[in-house]
């Protein structure tokens, strides 16, 4: 969907083009708290997964709809700032908007709403949320930096840390701890050991963690149950533990972030043991480090937000989903000129786990100094489905991919290189299925270090393609079919070598086939059926060479 396509359909959406907020105000004292903790675990859905809907616990819920300490709201008086509770009376007013902020974030109780009127925040000092409560914006209010730390920091609790029983074998779906008291259903934990989760990089990351963050489901005497099946297993001869955390429901929505640079050290909004928590309908800008930060934490949305200028050197994040993180869902947003747009990535020195489950979709992207989106090389799995995506110069990659699983459906891709495999992963699932490239410099490129299992590049439309189309040195199975190629009028547009098994079938190329198909140490790779627009016969000339030749 193109970028003009998406503001179309949100015009048709909402008509009249203002804002949703004032609307939603008005069903804030009932709707909006009774559906708490819903919305976020019931948003998209990727095929063939279901939603978990499991509604976060809450604190005296109901007694909120009445309790003074249900809402509060913030505003700007004068030349200064004012925060009320329901009953009208003040919290706190004076001079500095974050202290002010902050007293009504103390204030209401859990599962409360705070209110930030129309106006200009400067906020000099991190907003600490550290429980479940919404932080909405009425009007578009606009936080202003005026420190480089994160504007709003959310956090739940690190209750403790056990020891398993006994080893714990992959697919289960419970663990026995020595003590599970204080643990509740709700709850997460952060099951780990010492087993390098990618020991074959050769630099920073093969000193990752084996990790996996879950939502506990039950809680049998020491015995605690959950529902995803266990990717990796866990032994006690590599001092397996498990972290209890007691997380926090946060949504964040309509509030607008002015960092201080897009190149400085300036941070937008950092969640941290959160669970089914959203960031909705936020401009965030000018944040050079991160714009969002998601670090271990579970059901996250980001959704109908503008991020833009993240562009610090080795950093500028437009979305960074960080180490144990699972189920992160970014939807419907415009993310520009970003170093990175998207990043999925862990830290050895802060962090346990990589991440799983994040899922791209439907949104613009726009890259620039380093390449659109980006998995580093301690990542489970992403799916990135129906995008636009795009760089503003061209000159790198639009998605760049070391997540072990990676699928890349229905979008469509403009200036730059196309999809790439990057760095020492190995036994990777690569998935490039019906998207447009369109005037990109190649395709899809499996040719670095590391291995894929399964490599799939089909039912492709690829226009104005300046080099290749598919390239591919180090996978094990290759499909490779259905595609369409214009653009290169001569030389090799699908390369393959030394593959195991798989096809090349179906392809439609311009021009003449012949010498445009090139595979290598390949002999059961089944080649036929592929045609170029200009040949005499239908079927594929292509040379199927051993690797030594």
């Amino acid at each position: 969907m193109t970028r003009f396509k998406k503001v179309q359909l949100k015009r048709q959406l909402n008509p009249g083009g203002d804002s949703i907020i004032p609307k939603v105000l008005l069903i804030i004292c009932v709707g909006a708290l009774l559906a708490f903790g819903q919305a976020a675990a019931a948003a998209t859905v990727a095929p063939n997964e279901t939603a978990n809907t499991t509604t976060p616990i809450m604190e005296n819920t109901t007694e909120n709809l009445t309790n003074e300490h249900a809402t509060a709201v913030v505003s700007a008086e004068g030349s200064g700032f004012v925060a009320r509770n329901a009953a009208g009376e003040i919290i706190e007013s004076g001079s500095e908007a974050a202290s002010v902020i902050q007293s009504a974030v103390d204030d209401v109780s859990a599962g409360g709403v705070v209110t930030i009127q129309q106006g200009t925040y400067t906020i000099k000092s991190s907003i600490n949320v550290k429980k479940s409560i919404t932080l909405r914006g009425e009007g578009m209010p606009t936080f202003k930096s005026g420190t480089e730390s994160y504007l709003i920091e959310c956090k739940g609790t690190l209750l403790k840390s056990e020891r398993p029983g006994e080893d714990v074998s992959a697919n289960s779906t419970s663990v026995s701890v020595e003590d599970a008291s204080g643990l509740e259903v709700g709850d997460l934990i952060l099951i780990f050991d010492e087993t390098q989760w990618n020991p074959w990089d050769a630099g920073w990351y093969q000193r990752m963690k084996t990790g996996e963050l879950q939502r506990v489901e039950r809680v049998d005497g020491n015995e605690i149950g959950f529902n995803d099946p266990l990717l990796h297993g866990y032994s006690l001869s590599m001092n397996a533990e498990v972290q209890y955390i007691r997380p926090i429901t946060v949504s964040i929505e309509g509030i607008e972030i002015q960092g201080g640079s897009n190149t400085a050290m300036y941070s937008g909004i950092d969640m941290r043991y959160t669970i089914d928590s959203s960031i909705k309908g936020c401009h965030i800008e000018n944040c050079g480090l991160r714009s969002t930060h998601i670090m271990d934490c579970y059901e996250t949305t980001i959704s109908e937000c503008t991020i833009e200028k993240s562009e610090k050197t080795g950093y500028g994040y437009g979305v960074d989903v960080h180490s144990s993180s699972a189920y992160t869902r970014i939807v419907n947003n415009t993310i520009d000129r970003c170093r990175h747009c998207v990043t999925i990535v862990a830290h050895p020195g802060s962090s346990i786990g990589v991440p799983r489950e994040t899922y791209v979709e439907d949104n613009f992207l726009s890259g620039s100094i380093g390449h659109t989106i980006d998995a580093h090389p301690c990542a489970e799995s992403w799916y990135i489905y129906n995008n636009e995506i795009t760089h503003n110069d061209g000159t790198k990659y639009l998605v760049n991919n070391a997540a072990k699983y990676c699928e890349v459906k229905g979008n469509t891709f403009h200036d730059g290189y196309g999809c790439r495999k990057r760095q020492d992963i190995r036994d990777i699932t690569f998935i490039i299925e019906n998207n447009t490239f369109d005037n990109v410099k190649d395709c899809a490129d499996t040719t670095d270090r590391g291995t894929v299992k399964c490599f799939e590049f089909s039912g492709n439309e690829c226009n104005n393609c300046q080099n290749f189309m598919v390239k591919s040195t180090i996978a094990e199975d290759v499909t490779i079919t259905g595609n369409t190629y214009n653009g290169k009028e001569n030389g090799e547009v699908i390369f393959v070598k030394n593959a195991e098994s798989g096809s090349i079938e179906g392809n439609v190329i311009e021009g003449l086939i012949k010498n445009r198909i090139n595979v290598q140490g390949s002999v059961n790779v089944l080649v036929e059926g592929n045609s170029g627009t200009e040949d005499p016969v239908s079927d594929a000339s292509a040379s199927n060479l051993s690797a030594s030749e």
